[in-house]
């Protein structure tokens, strides 16, 4: 039998604790290089009351990704999404999302900018937020705390058009 999937949205603390507590580690590398601590707790609970709008993916009723995005001034919002090692069985799933309903909401609201922040040895990021019309921008050195190098992704209102008319070229692989 297949693995039931759904999206919910606005995920509770506790959801968001589950995927916390459980990162894949590439995703717990990438957030924990640019916070001041690794508390699991902190960041469920700064997600829950960032002013995001996010929806957390469930596999079979569990909680195992989640994906959102937050305004950072008018027009410019930031990007984000981590999962568990499940993500590769709810990828499809938060891709259409992300095209169908995410970027669309971005459009509507008059964004002109959107951007992630990914570590820049995290490549299956970087191939996803590509598939949802990002484009790599800058290489950030020393962008984590201890060093590492981030490359920042950017999404801008004439590109995220063209990447909700295009047709997705391939399931996206996520390790």
């Amino acid at each position: 039998m297949a693995p039931h999937i759904e999206l919910r949205a606005e995920p509770g603390f506790a959801d968001m604790l589950e995927i916390a507590q459980n990162l894949r580690a590439c995703d717990r590398e990438e957030i924990f290089a640019t916070r001041y601590g690794e508390n699991p707790e902190d960041l469920a609970r700064d997600t829950v009351h960032s002013g995001a709008f996010r929806w957390g993916a469930y596999l079979d009723g569990k909680p195992v990704a989640a994906i959102g995005a937050v305004p950072r001034w008018p027009n410019v919002w930031s990007m984000w999404a981590y999962g568990t090692d499940d993500w590769d069985k709810v990828a499809l799933t938060l891709t259409r999302h992300g095209r169908k309903f995410i970027l669309p909401a971005l459009l509507n609201s008059g964004f002109i900018r959107a951007d992630a922040m990914s570590l820049a040895t995290h490549t299956s990021a970087h191939r996803w937020m590509e598939l949802l019309g990002a484009r790599p921008e800058k290489t950030l050195d020393n962008y984590g705390k201890n060093g590492q190098t981030f490359v920042s992704y950017v999404w801008t209102r004439k590109s995220t058009k063209a990447a909700i008319a295009a047709k997705p070229r391939r399931r996206p692989e996520h390790k």
